[in-house]
């Protein structure tokens, strides 16, 4: 064996991780992280500092745990020795190399590991949270984007889901009307045993072959399967006296939250944004006694704690010609490249103090257009432009926030209004 030495950068004792033909290792003292692979131009084996343009990450801390999830996205999950979560974008062939925060609030992380599941790697962490006075360990596992419909997004951390769309064979009937209006009683008959007496209050959604939905509201219980009451709307004429199996159990309360006992949760429900404790348009919900109470019933429902997701742009500069860094500048409006994305919040400068107002000089992108007042928002893919407050700075950044739980799939930003002051401009 011939050993050849090419570096004398060290190694952490963390296992480094193979990523196609590199290899990624944790540098002596374990504050920078490098790749290792065989360069053909030098004729040997060289490697790049990962974290040169992020050192403010690192400074005072060590990488106590990683892992790498190669499908979807190629990403490598750092654990902190402060628990603190970081993770790098890393895909050589192309250059991408990027590094983002991810924090738990006021708890931390302990361990992370990928596994595959399926056709995605899953990564899992070991979380120290405290509910009360307690710290308690829980094992949590990061939920998919690769889903085909909004309603099953799931925007927050340690959620739990309430899904009532039926999967069986059982259907459910419609009948009794005359002219079929909504301030008509209807009678709703299921085919099996379905109906308990507390579902008074509570909702049946029926979805006829046409895709046309209703809410029928639980008014009187007379049976395991037959309930009397109203739906919301006119019902069409595919849920006139048609059996359906396409439905939902639909419910205002939702039990068994003790492992998020006494925090303010975001709520979302059939595709709306039912409870976002950063976003004052919304109702404040607190668990308590391991229950919520929303404010009608919803079928599809995700409950969780609630986080921010922000990004925030580089100093604005001209790629040629003359410099703007020594210039003051205004950005008025800003076109942001978007997929499948909603709710969308930004400005010129980061609210200063989250605690306090997480809106605080940031400006919604308004994106309802054709829908009804019963509908969803449609999520947006494409460009679409915000007006910001006006704010002269001598950066020129731009300030991205979600702040509800929806999905933010940001793919380029672009200043649609700029203004560089020069002295001596009127």
């Amino acid at each position: 064996i011939n050993a050849k030495q090419y570096s004398y950068n060290g190694s952490a004792e963390l296992a480094p991780l193979i990523i196609g033909e590199n290899a990624l290792y944790i540098q002596a003292r374990g504050t920078i992280v490098r790749d290792l692979g065989f360069d053909y131009q030098v004729d040997g084996y060289r490697g790049n500092d990962l974290t040169i343009f992020a050192k403010h990450l690192f400074r005072n801390r060590t990488i106590v745990d990683w892992t790498y999830q190669q499908s979807p996205d190629s990403i490598v999950w750092c654990v902190l020795d402060n628990g603190k979560v970081i993770a790098l974008t890393y895909v050589r062939e192309h250059q991408v190399f990027g590094w983002h925060r991810h924090d738990f609030g006021d708890d931390t992380a302990e361990n992370v590991c990928s596994i595959p599941e399926g056709t995605e790697d899953f990564v899992y962490f070991v979380v120290n949270r405290t509910i009360g006075s307690t710290t308690k360990k829980y094992i949590e596992r990061m939920a998919t984007r690769n889903i085909s419909d909004v309603i099953d997004n799931q925007f927050m951390d340690s959620f739990l889901t309430y899904d009532g769309r039926n999967t069986g064979s059982t259907t459910m009937t419609l009948s009794g009307g005359s002219s079929w209006d909504y301030t008509e009683t209807l009678t709703l008959t299921a085919s099996s045993s379905t109906f308990v007496s507390t579902d008074v209050g509570n909702q049946i959604q029926l979805t006829g072959s046409d895709g046309e939905m209703i809410r029928f509201t639980i008014n009187h219980y007379t049976s395991a399967t037959v309930v009397t009451g109203k739906p919301h709307k006119d019902v069409p004429s595919s849920l006139q006296s048609h059996a359906v199996t396409e439905w939902a159990r639909a419910v205002d309360q939702i039990t068994g939250l003790w492992h998020i006992e006494g925090k303010e949760v975001s709520i979302f429900g059939d595709r709306f944004v039912v409870a976002s404790p950063n976003n004052e348009s919304y109702d404040t919900v607190t668990v308590t006694n391991g229950t919520i109470t929303m404010d009608r019933p919803y079928a599809v429902v995700h409950v969780g704690i609630p986080y921010l997701s922000d990004v925030e742009t580089l100093d604005i500069d001209t790629a040629s010609g003359e410099t703007l860094a020594d210039k003051k500048k205004n950005v008025s409006r800003l076109t942001i490249f978007v997929e499948s994305s909603r709710g969308i919040w930004a400005g010129a400068l980061p609210p200063s103090d989250d605690d306090t107002d997480p809106l605080e000089n940031l400006n919604e992108l308004k994106i309802r257009n054709s829908e009804t007042y019963d509908e969803p928002v449609d999520l947006a893919t494409g460009s679409v432009e915000i007006n910001l407050r006006p704010e002269w700075n001598s950066n020129g950044r731009i300030f991205i926030r979600q702040v509800d739980p929806l999905p933010l799939s940001v793919l380029s930003v672009a200043p649609a209004g700029l203004f560089p002051f020069k002295s001596g401009n009127q």
